[in-house]
């Protein structure tokens, strides 16, 4: 009897003695701001908004400079559609941290999403010159080619490739400035590289089958056109196929 009463009185000090250092653990947990961080980016990384939001506010009210905070905010509220409130977190973050370019592209977005493009240049200007960032020279690049400023646009967008060579988005969009410059071979190669990395991209593989078709290389351009024409359900997309193969047909009965 003696016996199992020493074991019982071991066993329930051995937990507490296990629970002392868990509970001084989380107590420690809750005054680390990276913590509460780490816990809100998780947050916003599953969709939970509103939760993500109470974490930050947490790592903020234990450390006001903590810049990746007031960034994720910015994400955080843009996503929910408080571009106000978004707006006044990026800005926090650039006061925090005037050298963190995420926080600049932030703001480009925002007033991109805003309609306001003069603003948003601005921001994606400051964003590439603190550290070549790469979104926000494809952004400019993409505005730029939206103005018809292609020679402008291709130089963003070549820079934005510089930093980070694999980018879908960036390649295609090179393919259409260097095609809208009359340069369709050299957007032939862009488009290829675009399409080892996404081999089913609808949008890639047709601006791929318009550059051929701008070549002359009218069997190429037909085969990727009726692969696609099997494949794709949106009428729109339908239409835009089935116009470049009546103009390729068009051209084979001229010949």
């Amino acid at each position: 009897m003696k016996k199992n009463l020493a074991i019982i009185l071991l066993m329930v000090f051995f937990l507490s003695e296990c629970a002392s250092p868990q509970k001084k653990l989380a107590a420690q947990q809750e005054k680390d701001p990276k913590y509460q961080y780490e816990k809100a980016s998780y947050c916003v990384n599953i969709g939970l908004f509103d939760e993500a939001i109470k974490y930050i506010d947490k790592t903020i009210l234990l450390d006001p400079n903590y810049y990746l905070a007031w960034y994720l905010l910015g994400i955080t509220q843009s996503r929910k559609g408080n571009l106000n409130e978004a707006e006044i977190a990026y800005k926090k973050c650039t006061d925090v941290n005037p050298n963190f370019s995420e926080s600049y592209y932030g703001l480009g977005i925002l007033y991109e999403e805003q309609g306001n493009l003069d603003k948003a240049i601005v921001e994606y200007h400051k964003a590439f010159s603190l550290d070549q960032n790469s979104g926000a020279s494809y952004q400019l690049g993409v505005i730029y080619f939206r103005q018809n400023k292609y020679d402008l646009a291709l130089g963003y967008v070549e820079k934005s490739l510089k930093k980070y060579n694999r980018s879908l988005y960036a390649l295609n969009l090179q393919g259409l400035i260097l095609d809208s410059l009359g340069r369709p071979s050299e957007a032939i190669e862009s488009y290829k590289k675009a399409s080892d990395i996404a081999p089913d991209e609808t949008n890639i593989r047709f601006n791929l089958a318009y550059s051929y078709y701008h070549i002359n290389e009218f069997s190429k351009s037909k085969e990727i056109l009726e692969k696609l024409l099997k494949e794709v359900k949106d009428p729109k997309a339908m239409d835009q196929i089935n116009a470049l193969l009546k103009l390729i047909r068009e051209r084979d009965a001229a010949a």
